[in-house]
């Protein structure tokens, strides 16, 4: 769900800027709407009840600032504690993981990283925290009660990019793109994946993490939480690997790309069983409902055509026109609902005892004045409840288990950017 999501995702932008940085006043409108879902396909939720929706209102909004640069968020029952990624772009030694109060959002510990942390999953029955360290080709592991690093697990090595484009047997016109995108950057040798989201499977002890290919088909990182070593690398996942989802009952793992596709893999063989083709191109993000057995996903919209194309190698045809929240059956990959959201929806929450789906907009890239809102969904007739704004770019977030608070990482625009404003963490209490 971070902000780190779509820089790499724009492709070798990956290898590059961070943008966007936090604080800024957090107005919030109101908007609550019907839309209806684009579909015939009734709920299967026959046994969830949607309780009455209480909009958010101004004075529920918690905004502190906490770092210069903030990304994805955990928050743990067992530690009463909430956990943020806490990269740093002058300095990456200064990295660090931020342990918060979850009712105050003081700062009450520091964890250095010595790399920048992006993507966080938390284990908390082993109080163990996993970070993707993106540009730095491994996995971090923190220890959670006492606030220290367990272990880097590297899970790639570094290559010479004109090298393995040749012995891949790239076109011609295919490495030039690439290599000439790089150039920009001054990079000829570097990770060949990036890491952003991932997943425990506590029942077969290990982590999920697809591998953003810069250039090549992506992968899945498979890591081992007993042994705290890669197990396997499994290829073959298509442009852009980016949104993950574990149905644990059923051994099934979700790995979504930009190219409408979601690879179903076996997590007891590590296997991909299925390809669904589905009718939202750019996935960023996913979450799964066990109880309706259903995927829900964000739909980004950014246009990344020329990346896209290059890597195919041929003309993708459009199946959405993105910024969409959308809900498929995890059996066919059908869509069940399809609703508009904010500019480039990011993030996504699910609350099923109420039967809510949070989604953070991003409102606009690389923007100066960034105007980002909390869109708020009825998962059960599928509907947008409201829409506030939460200025400048929200981005990822936590739901207290109770579903009482909601936790936000906010970016900042290129105003606060150049401010030198810090990056901020919102509470907000829910009713």
């Amino acid at each position: 769900m971070s902000d780190f999501a779509f820089r790499p995702i724009v492709m070798i932008a990956a290898v590059t800027t961070v943008a966007l940085v936090t604080a800024a006043l957090i107005a919030c409108s109101t908007v609550p709407s019907a839309t209806p879902a684009q579909s015939n396909t009734p709920s299967r939720i026959t046994g969830a009840t949607a309780a009455p929706y209480a909009p958010i209102t101004k004075n529920r909004i918690q905004h502190q600032p906490v770092a210069g640069d903030v990304v994805e968020l955990a928050l743990s029952a067992r530690q009463q504690a909430l956990f943020v990624s806490a990269p740093d772009w002058q300095d990456e030694s200064r990295s660090a993981l931020l342990r918060l109060d979850p009712a105050t959002l003081a700062v009450q510990a520091r964890v250095p990283l010595k790399g920048k942390g992006f993507g966080v999953a938390l284990d908390d029955q082993a109080n163990r925290l996993y970070l993707t360290q993106g540009f730095n080709g491994r996995l971090a592991v923190v220890d959670t009660q006492h606030n220290q690093v367990l272990a880097r697990i590297p899970l790639m090595e570094k290559v010479n990019f004109e090298r393995a484009y040749k012995d891949k047997g790239f076109s011609d016109k295919r490495s030039a793109f690439l290599l000439k995108a790089l150039e920009g950057f001054k990079i000829t040798e570097d990770f060949p994946y990036k890491l952003r989201e991932m997943v425990i499977d506590q029942r077969h002890h290990r982590v999920f993490a697809p591998g953003l290919g810069l250039g090549f088909d992506s992968v899945l990182f498979v890591v081992n939480t007993q042994t705290l070593t890669l197990e396997k690398t499994l290829p073959g996942f298509g442009y852009n690997a980016v949104g993950i989802a574990l149905d644990e009952a059923r051994n099934r793992l979700f790995v979504s790309n930009m190219a409408g596709q979601i690879m179903v893999v076996d997590t007891q063989t590590l296997h991909v069983t299925q390809t669904l083709e589905v009718e939202a191109d750019q996935l960023l993000n996913l979450v799964y409902d066990p109880v309706g057995n259903r995927l829900f996903g964000v739909d980004q919209g950014i246009d990344r055509d020329n990346w896209r194309n290059n890597h195919l190698e041929r003309q993708y045809t459009h199946r959405s026109s993105g910024h969409r929240f959308f809900v498929l059956d995890a059996d066919t990959g059908k869509t069940i609902a399809s609703l508009p959201t904010g500019q480039v929806p990011i993030g996504l929450k699910f609350a099923p005892q109420r039967q809510r789906m949070y989604v953070t907009n991003r409102g606009g890239v690389r923007v100066d004045e960034g105007k980002g809102s909390l869109t708020v969904f009825d998962t059960r007739h599928y509907r947008e409840l409201q829409t506030i704004a939460l200025p400048p770019h929200p981005n990822s977030m936590a739901l207290a288990p109770s579903g009482e608070a909601l936790y936000i990482t906010l970016k900042n625009d290129a105003n606060a950017k150049k401010a030198k404003q810090q990056e901020s963490v919102v509470r907000i209490a829910l009713l």
